[in-house]
């Protein structure tokens, strides 16, 4: 038992020792760009080289370049063709006749009243009442 205690003991000098040790003195600015530079190198040996992403991109900007920009005449001839592709099987006239489907629902609609406008009147509650206690004392 004393053994385990004197251990003990001098387990707990020897971890307050190490805790009061100097920490390392902080790395220059000198040293941290030279490890960033050989970090940078040893990523730039990897199969994605940044030079030759650069003369990639600068190839593609070229040929990018090289071809005619489309006019304001063929880029709304492309998107109606592309509306005219856009058949609805209940609908076979496209996007115009789905739009005037629409117009004609909404109008619709907007002609048939507002349902239960009966209960806002006293007369219109008392009647849902009466209705109510038929159907509960059924």
């Amino acid at each position: 038992m004393n053994k385990l205690i004197v251990a003990l003991i001098v387990g707990a000098f020897a971890s307050v020792a190490a805790a009061q040790t100097a920490a390392p003195a902080p790395l220059t600015n000198m040293q941290k760009q030279e490890a960033v530079k050989a970090t940078t190198e040893a990523g730039a040996k990897s199969s994605v080289n940044a030079q030759t992403t650069a003369t990639e991109a600068a190839k593609n900007t070229a040929i990018s370049k090289g071809t005619p920009k489309e006019s304001t005449a063929d880029k709304k001839a492309a998107i109606k063709a592309a509306n005219k592709g856009l058949v609805n099987p209940n609908n076979p006239s496209g996007v115009a006749g789905t739009a005037t489907m629409q117009k004609a629902n909404t109008a619709e609609s907007k002609m048939v009243g507002k349902q239960n406008t009966e209960i806002k009147t006293k007369a219109g509650q008392q009647q849902l009442e009466k209705q109510l206690e038929k159907a509960s004392t059924k």
